[in-house]
């Protein structure tokens, strides 16, 4: 299971508490489970003054590179500032398949393992060409992208991915014998320089049940924070501060809008050709 970390500002500022110091920092979540190590790969993206994306990322193990990591956080200082831990679902362990994703000024990670990724490649269009990678997550991102052109809106674009990978599902899922949904989890963060956007949905348990240092807290169910002019969104709260827990399915925005930073949560009601699209996590 992947951990992800998005944090928006009203203006340009570090996130080096969170991502490295912190209690339950995502430095520490990298091997706070022994059983369930995030080992595969690690990587944070900002934006420079201009709104290009500056991403930096490995395919070793953040516990392991640990000053580079905790550099790398360092620099991360800008509005919007993505952290993600990788723990892999294929066998590709190069820094080419860590997250963040960039493409058009956009940075992308996910948690999850979208199973028809082939059937979603081939259904990019053009789009398929910008691939860099056959990482099932880039394909989601450039799936992600295709949808945005065409509805405008970061949270039409997430729920229009789920409908595509359910109606893609319809034809294919003879393939995947062992595989009783497309995919595990969509959870994905997408940012440009404006802000944040995120998506909380599983449709099956992935790879483990809980968070790393919150054991109450479902493996699929991310949480939020807001506190000091700084919007934050992660797989598990990252600290003893407070914590939101979304409700699966949603969409959440935060974008900041001079001094505050305007958030907006929308409950998903998904439906594919067979019906109602499964929640395992709803709550």
């Amino acid at each position: 299971m992947c951990r992800l970390f998005a944090q928006v500002a009203v203006k340009p500022m570090g996130a080096r508490d969170l991502l490295v110091d912190a209690e339950f920092s995502l430095l520490r979540q990298a091997d706070g489970d022994p059983a369930n190590p995030q080992k595969d790969g690690w990587g944070m993206a900002w934006f420079d003054a201009g709104g290009h994306p500056r991403v930096t990322k490995s395919g070793g193990s953040a516990a392991v590179e640990r000053a580079e990591f905790a550099r790398a956080a360092d620099a991360a200082v800008s509005s919007v500032v993505l952290g993600h831990l990788r723990a892999a679902s294929n066998p590709h362990m190069d820094r080419n398949y860590a997250h963040p994703f960039e493409d058009e000024g956009w940075a992308f990670i996910h948690n999850g393992t979208l199973t028809i990724s082939a059937e979603v490649a081939a259904a990019l269009g053009p789009r398929k060409a910008r691939l860099k990678t056959d990482s099932d997550s880039e394909i989601y991102f450039q799936q992600f992208l295709k949808h945005l052109a065409a509805a405008g809106d970061p949270s039409r674009a997430f729920e229009a991915c789920v409908v595509e990978n359910w109606k893609l599902w319809e034809s294919c899922r003879a393939r995947y014998p062992d595989a009783a949904t497309p995919y595990t989890a969509l959870n994905a963060i997408a940012a440009d320089a404006r802000g944040i956007h995120a998506l909380c949905h599983a449709s099956r348990p992935g790879l483990a049940k809980c968070a790393v240092f919150a054991p109450g807290q479902p493996w699929g169910v991310m949480s939020f924070s807001s506190r000091g002019g700084r919007f934050v969104i992660s797989s598990e709260g990252e600290d003893g501060g407070e914590w939101t827990r979304l409700t699966p399915p949603e969409t959440i925005s935060a974008v900041p809008n001079g001094p505050r930073i305007d958030v907006r949560r929308r409950a998903l009601d998904l439906r594919g050709p067979f019906g109602p699209v499964p929640e395992v996590y709803r709550i």
